[in-house]
């Protein structure tokens, strides 16, 4: 019987136990249902009860212990519910329990450790739990505990280590907790073990590497952490390993190399962590390493090179980074590599032009950074490269235009860059080209015309640029097109008429512009137009009432602006024009 979502029910029908062969009653989002009749202990076919989201319910009948065919009890989010029935633990055939956000739920009765069938059992944010019965290791058939959020859980009873069948054990967020059972590795069969934000927990106990079957452990936010159990290593099925936020933590234990079958390990914001083990390049399976925010990490040690499957390396804001291993072109399976914020990094090894298989590059605010190898353009499979705010990068390297994948290239903030190579145009996959603020560019390469693919150009406060290539217009792909605040430019080219897919041109404070091509009007796919503080634009062409896709026009504070063109209605898309502070 399905009666879920009728928020208007508030009681069941006391005959209700009339149904006798009644296998399935689902009263899930009943939202104010306070009570349930006594009857219902006569529903003995009753295999199924979902209550979940019952807001409302602030107790269960004592009677309801009779039901001896329950398999599942769901009471996920009954916010209201204090207290269980003291004999609830007679529900032998009880498979799943779900007390999901119980939050009002302050303890469970005893006897609940009698449930000789149950795999899962949820007590997630059930943040009044203080503990556990002491007997609750009896519940041998457990495989599933969620215990996450259980911020007031501050420790776990001894027995809990003979759960035999227990493979997936959240513990993230309990707050309170502040250490683990001596004996906690007899917990033979447990796959998954999570205590993310375990604020207060200090410690392992070293029994912990006897887990012979973990594969996933997850310690991120264990602020207190300040060291693992030095036979670590003999986790040798654990594949993830997740330390993140581990702020004390200052060291690994050398074991960690022997964890043969680890794919993904992350040390991100392990603020004073300082170094990684002689050996650690025995991780012969990493496919995944994060070290972003490891400020206090001054180098990698050699052997990381032979980390023959790594895919990803982030070492994102490692401020104490200041070089890289000579050999690090030995990482052939990279696809991923994100040295942002390193700000201690004064150059790349040449070797990095052999990571063959690279497809995204992050370089942006290596402030120390004041060129890249003669060979970078070698690196034929790469798709993203950021050099954002790369303040001492003087210029790039010729080959760079070898990069024949290339997509996404960003060089905004690059203050000394005066200059791209004259083949810049070679790089034909490229979409979006970022030259924000590039103070000392003064001109484009005429090469730049054949980047056919090229969708979105941002020149914004090139301050030195004076103008545009004569045949810019074929850049026909072209959709967004940033010239704001480049204060030396002058004209446009005519042949900027031609870019037929332009729906964005930002011209803002362009203050020497003074007028615009004859055949502006020839941008019919344009949608914003912005010519605001162009203090020297005299007038705009006729043709500009062709723009008939055109909704946004700015044109504020254009002082030397005479009359708008004598056919403007035309403009039937348009939705914002602003011409204040203007003159016409």
């Amino acid at each position: 019987m399905i009666l879920s979502n009728c928020i208007a029910l508030e009681e069941l029908p006391k005959d209700i136990g009339k149904l006798l062969r009644l296998n399935e009653l689902n009263l899930a989002f009943c939202s104010s249902l306070k009570a349930l009749p006594d009857s219902m202990s006569q529903l003995k076919e009753l295999k199924h009860l979902d209550l979940s989201n019952c807001v409302k319910l602030r107790c269960l009948p004592d009677s309801i212990v009779n039901l001896s065919q329950l398999k599942t009890f769901r009471l996920s989010n009954c916010k209201k519910l204090k207290n269980l029935p003291m004999e609830f633990g007679t529900l032998q055939s009880l498979v799943e329990l779900d007390l999901s956000d119980c939050s009002q739920l302050q303890c469970l009765p005893d006897s609940i450790v009698h449930f000789s069938q149950l795999k899962t059992f949820r007590l997630d944010g059930c943040n009044k739990l203080t503990n556990l019965p002491m007997e609750f290791g009896t519940l041998q058939s457990l495989v599933e505990l969620d215990l996450s959020h259980c911020s007031q859980l501050g420790c776990l009873p001894d027995s809990i280590v003979h759960l035999s069948q227990l493979e997936t054990f959240p513990l993230e967020g309990c707050e309170n907790l502040t250490n683990l059972p001596m004996e906690f590795g007899k917990l033979q069969s447990l796959v998954h073990l999570d205590l993310s934000r375990c604020s207060q927990l200090r410690c392992l106990p070293d029994s912990i590497p006897h887990l012979s079957q973990l594969k996933t452990f997850q310690l991120r936010g264990c602020e207190k952490l300040t060291n693992l159990p030095m036979d670590f290593g003999k986790l040798q099925t654990l594949a993830k390993l997740d330390l993140c936020g581990c702020s004390q933590l200052g060291c690994l234990p050398d074991s960690i190399v022997h964890l043969s079958q680890l794919k993904t390990f992350r040390l991100g914001g392990c603020e004073n962590f300082t170094n990684l083990p002689m050996e650690f390049g025995k991780l012969q399976s990493l496919v995944e390493l994060g070290l972003s925010g490891c400020s206090q990490l001054g180098c990698l040690p050699d052997s990381i090179v032979h980390l023959s499957q790594l895919q990803t390396f982030r070492l994102e804001g490692c401020d104490n980074l200041t070089n890289l291993p000579m050999e690090f072109g030995k990482l052939q399976s990279l696809v991923e590599l994100d040295l942002c914020d390193c700000s201690q990094l004064g150059c790349l090894p040449d070797s990095i032009v052999n990571l063959s298989q690279l497809k995204t590059f992050q370089l942006w605010q290596c402030h120390k950074l004041e060129t890249l190898p003669m060979e970078f353009g070698k690196l034929q499979s790469l798709v993203e490269l950021d050099l954002w705010d790369c303040s001492q990068l003087g210029c790039l390297p010729d080959s760079i235009v070898n990069l024949s994948q290339l997509k996404t290239f960003q060089l905004a903030y690059c203050e000394k860059l005066e200059n791209l190579p004259m083949e810049f145009g070679k790089l034909e996959s490229l979409v979006e080209l970022d030259l924000f603020d590039c103070s000392q560019l003064g001109c484009l390469p005429d090469s730049i015309v054949n980047l056919s693919q090229l969708k979105t150009l941002q020149l914004s406060h090139c301050k030195k640029l004076e103008n545009l290539p004569m045949e810019f217009g074929k850049l026909e792909s072209l959709v967004e097109l940033s010239l704001s605040h480049c204060s030396q430019l002058r004209c446009l080219p005519d042949s900027i008429v031609n870019l037929s897919q332009l729906k964005t041109f930002r011209l803002s404070k362009c203050h020497k512009l003074e007028n615009l091509p004859m055949e502006f009007g020839k941008l019919q796919s344009l949608v914003e137009l912005d010519l605001s503080h162009c203090s020297q634009l005299r007038c705009l062409p006729d043709s500009i009432v062709n723009l008939s896709q055109l909704k946004t026009f700015r044109l504020s504070k254009c002082h030397e602006s005479e009359n708008l063109p004598m056919e403007f209605e035309k403009l039937q898309s348009l939705v914002e024009l602003n011409l204040s502070g203007g003159r016409g």
